[in-house]
């Protein structure tokens, strides 16, 4: 049985495809799970891998890169969302678009106040914000 976590990364994905195919972009992009950085993790200095990312059909080249991070209730998962902030910072400077999707009831109010100053999105805006990044 998967667990939340993967549940979540699996909707994200899921609505990614569909907000692509919705924008006739199919074409364009395809999504895949568990995408191995080509950058590895600016934290760990090891591998890392991409909850979802859209890649280019052609040359399957890196658009962008989603980072899920679930929270149902309080815990230790706060502390994973600066590790996040530092990897999609690091994404960004490698020319990949990257921003982490937040989920669930768990994370306190103001560590989502300051996941959203960081650019974080909620899964409550990811259909908007995903509409306008693909320029629908």
């Amino acid at each position: 049985m998967p667990s939340p976590g993967d549940r979540f990364r699996d909707d994200v994905k899921a609505l990614v495809e569909r907000v692509i195919r919705e924008l006739g972009l199919e074409e364009r992009f395809r999504v895949v799970t568990e995408y191995p950085s080509p950058h590895g993790s600016v934290i760990r200095e090891q591998g890392r891998k991409v909850d979802v990312a859209v890649l280019g059909r052609e040359g399957g080249r890196p658009y962008l890169f989603l980072e899920c991070k679930w929270q149902s209730g309080s815990g230790s998962a706060e502390d994973k969302l600066f590790r996040a902030a530092e990897e999609a910072k690091r994404d960004r400077l490698f020319g990949v678009h990257s921003v982490v999707v937040l989920g669930g009831e768990g994370f306190g109010a103001k560590m989502r106040r300051w996941a959203l100053t960081e650019g974080f999105v909620h899964e409550a805006f990811l259909e908007a914000w995903l509409r306008k990044f693909f320029g629908g």
